[in-house]
This record gives C-alpha cells, structure tokens and sequence, in this order.
C-alpha cells in the first residue's frame, strides 16, 4: 500500500512540473502515443524518430535492497502517410541473477494507419510486429511475462482527436491486441497467449502535456486467474521539451495487479511502481532530401542556364561572323562594278 501511494505521489509531482514549447509525444515503442498505449496515427512520411527510455525501481525484501533497472531504445521512420516502420530494442535488463543485466527481447514491425474520413475526428490503425527471443533470459522479475520464442503481435488501435470540434487538443486513445508468445503453438488456443487492453487520454496545459493511461495484459486461456490476477498498471506522467531541442517524457507506473500465487506464469514479484524517463531526437529526413533535391534542382536549372547562355553565345559570335563576311562581300561589289 505504501509503495502504491508513493508511486501516487511521485506521478502528482511529475503532473505539476513545468516545461517549455512543445512538439508532441513519443511512446515506449517508438511512435505517437503515450506510455505503451499507441496512437493509430503514423509518423509522418520522412519523419525520422530515436528514442531512448529507462525505467527504475527499488524494493525492500528481507533486509536486502532489489533493484530493477530497464533500458530501451527504439527507432521509428514513416515510409508514407499511412505507413510507419518500428524496431525496439532493450539494451539492458535485470533479471536479479547477474550483477550487471543483460540484453532484453528485441521487436521490429509496421504501423498501418487506415485513411478513413471521419471528419478529423476519430482515426483507425493497426500496429503488427514481431518479438525475437534476444534475451538469455525470460519472465524476469518486475517485468510483463515473456517468453522464450518467436512472437508476434496485433494491435488495432482507435483515436478519437478533439482538435477540430472543440478548438482545443484533447485525444482519446484505446487498444486492442493480441499477443501470440510463440508462432508454432496453436493460434488462439496456447494457455501464454495474451490479450492486450490498453486506454488512455492527453490534454496539453499551457506548455507540457499532461497524460494517463490504463493498460493490462490477460491470459485469456487461464480461467483461474481473474481480471485483477493478471498484469495491469496505471500510468500518468508529462511530455516536455529539453536542452538541444528533444522530447522529455517523465512518467510514473502504479501496479493495480491483485497478489496472486506463484505459478507456471508469474514465478516472480512484480514491481508495485516504476519510474520512467525518456528522451526523444527528431529528424526530419524528408526536409533533409528535400533540402538536396531543392540543391540538385537548382544546380540542374543553373547549368541548363549556363549551357543556355553559351549557346546564345555562340549564336551571336556566328551571327558577327556571317556579319563580317556579308560587309566584306558588300564592300567588294562597287569595286567589281568599276572594273567593267
């Protein structure tokens, strides 16, 4: 119960910190969203998105310190408007066995944005990727259950924007998906398949932007566990922009999981909160290529000009030339004349 209130009162703290302009809110997995709830708007086309995030968190347990700490990095490049290219990697990991953590599982996909006209106002997309087993270890302590096989998962994703109808940027988000934990079992039939729920809300003050989110992860094959047994969490944090221009995400997790006993599944405490910081640098490759077309198409005019002048040039030097001979031809003619 402490640790629950602590993470309630680090995440207050977090909501009422204040920060300079911004330029929007980059998730876990790279793309537009908020903590690990994802938007169903793709990275524009061009757009180029690294972000670096870190989690830590401290336990008490039988007078011994625990602690877990959680490293990610993630890239994200739209190919179109409606296409968006993503790979997450976790560059370390504890896993309360080593004294320095090793790597994590590794996923790489695409985020399809569908363009349906809703008035601006509500947005569909479907984020799909794979998970690779990269870490030497899996479903370690204070982490999401994982395991140790190739995965894949769906996300259908929903955003309702209120810029438009309002005058005033408040977004709804909501996500449905499923997580297949290893692709040779039977499809919707293995006990550590998943179901993904995820729901959340952002609204700008002043400069920052404020957000929460409620997200879980249910083992739909379990009927023994109920709805609280299985992984859920609550998160709020704040968007800001930091030095040399980058996205500052500051945010906080309250587990909202009931206790329940060791098993097959969760052989292992979960954290009760964690603390999450995340910086993001954006480039914009397709101002970058544009930038270079703008030169070529400049040098290109440039020298089509220059060859356009030179052949002026030589026109006109052709012209003086026949100019000359036609005076000499002229001046010849009255001596011709004298003659006879």
């Amino acid at each position: 119960m402490k640790s629950r209130l602590l993470g309630w009162i680090l995440g207050g703290i977090l909501l009422h910190c204040l920060s300079s302009p911004l330029l929007g809110q980059i998730s876990l997995s790279g793309g537009k969203g908020l903590l690990r709830v994802t938007s169903a708007k793709p990275v524009r086309s061009g757009d180029l998105y690294i972000n670096l995030f870190g989690s830590a968190y401290f336990e008490k347990i039988n007078n011994a310190l625990s602690k877990e700490y959680h490293l990610t990095l993630s890239t994200n490049y739209g190919l179109t408007n409606f296409l968006e290219l993503d790979i997450r990697f976790v560059l370390y990991q504890d896993d309360q066995r080593h004294i320095w953590g090793p790597i994590g599982d590794t996923e790489m996909g695409i985020k399809l944005g569908f363009p349906i006209d809703t008035h601006k106002i509500l947005f569909f997309g479907l984020r799909s990727y794979l998970i690779l087993p990269t870490a030497p270890n899996h479903n370690v302590e204070f982490e999401p259950f994982s395991a140790d096989h190739v995965g894949w998962t769906n996300i259908v994703c929903s955003t309702i924007d209120f810029t438009e109808p309002i005058h005033y940027p408040l977004k709804l988000y909501f996500n449905f998906g499923y997580l297949d934990h290893n692709l040779q079992d039977n499809l919707f039939a293995a006990k550590i398949d998943q179901i993904f729920l995820g729901a959340g809300i952002k609204f700008p003050i002043k400069s920052t932007i404020l957000f929460w989110e409620f997200t879980t992860e249910q083992f739909y094959n379990r009927p023994e566990l109920s709805f609280r047994q299985n992984s859920m969490r609550s998160s709020q944090g704040i968007v800001f922009i930091g030095p040399f221009n980058t996205i500052v995400n500051l945010s906080c997790d309250v587990n909202l999981s009931k206790p329940t006993p060791t098993t097959f599944f969760y052989p292992k405490r979960l954290a009760n909160w964690k603390i999450w910081f995340g910086v993001t640098n954006y480039v914009s490759l397709r101002r970058y290529f544009s930038k270079i077309s703008e030169k070529r198409r400049h040098e290109k005019e440039l020298q089509e000009e220059l060859k356009k002048q030179e052949r002026i040039r030589a026109e006109r030097k052709k012209a003086i030339e026949e100019m000359k001979k036609m005076q000499q031809i002229l001046k010849k003619q009255p001596e011709n004349g004298k003659e006879k």
